[in-house]
């Protein structure tokens, strides 16, 4: 049975979509705040290479499902290498930002004159879910380049290379729902958004292929297996060690 729906083109939309209100505040809008929320001094080289080269991932998503849809397969291909040669900024730029964000963060917590785990909730743990995610992103894109002439397989292990960094806009609209609502859901709330988007890819297959495809299985299993993982390691008592994190 073809999957002949609009599901992975308008889902590589909601994904820069998230992106967008996640870090409208701290990155895209930033300009437009009289009193910016983070980085008072202003984001570090670092985070602005990062969010420019990440932006440009989730638009090359979702020009590259326009394409599909389109039936423009040539000018797909050959855009598809552009993307892995910009997956390897995506990487370099992920460990940059991985490598400077707990000094960072001290940094800005005195500077706040307030501590680390108020200013970034749960900062090992984010560190440990980017180290795997990139991980992931480095499987589940090879994976995709092997497979690109098998489309099912394909669009979805390109999805995932979306979803695997999609956690960190899914905090920033948790952490800011939080904020206006004043309750403490954050964390809840950031799980069950990554959920949504994860899981939707399930429930589109049942609907579109009446069966949940192998492929499917296998992304859905190791993203939430590399969330588990991430908790259990920060919460150990090297984990934040590891990453210097004190």
């Amino acid at each position: 049975m073809k999957d002949r729906s609009t599901y992975f083109r308008n889902m590589s939309r909601i994904l820069l979509l998230f992106v967008f209100l996640g870090f409208a505040p701290s990155f895209y809008l930033k300009f437009l705040l009289d009193e910016p929320t983070f980085y008072p001094d202003g984001l570090p080289l670092t985070h602005v290479i990062h969010g420019v080269i990440l932006t440009v991932w989730y638009v090359f998503l979702v020009v590259q499902t326009g394409l599909i849809e389109s039936n423009r397969f040539r000018l797909h291909q050959r855009l598809g290498w552009f993307g892995a040669v910009w997956a390897v900024l995506v990487l370099v730029s992920t460990v940059w930002v991985i490598s400077v964000f707990p000094n960072r963060m001290q940094s800005l917590a005195q500077q706040l004159q307030s501590t680390v785990d108020e200013v970034e909730p749960g900062l090992t743990f984010i560190l440990w879910l980017d180290v795997f995610m990139c991980l992931l992103f480095i499987g589940f894109l090879t994976t995709a380049i092997v497979k690109r002439n098998e489309a099912a397989i394909h669009k979805r292990l390109m999805l995932y290379t979306g979803l695997v960094f999609i956690f960190a806009a899914t905090n920033r609209m948790a952490g800011s729902i939080g904020f206006i609502t004043g309750l403490d859901i954050s964390m809840p709330l950031g799980l069950l958004l990554l959920l949504s988007l994860t899981g939707s890819l399930l429930i589109h297959d049942r609907k579109t292929q009446g069966k949940i495809l192998s492929v499917s299985w296998w992304c859905f299993g190791l993203y939430w297996l590399c969330v588990v993982l991430s908790l259990v390691i920060s919460g150990s008592e090297w984990g934040g060690v590891l990453l210097g994190v004190e």
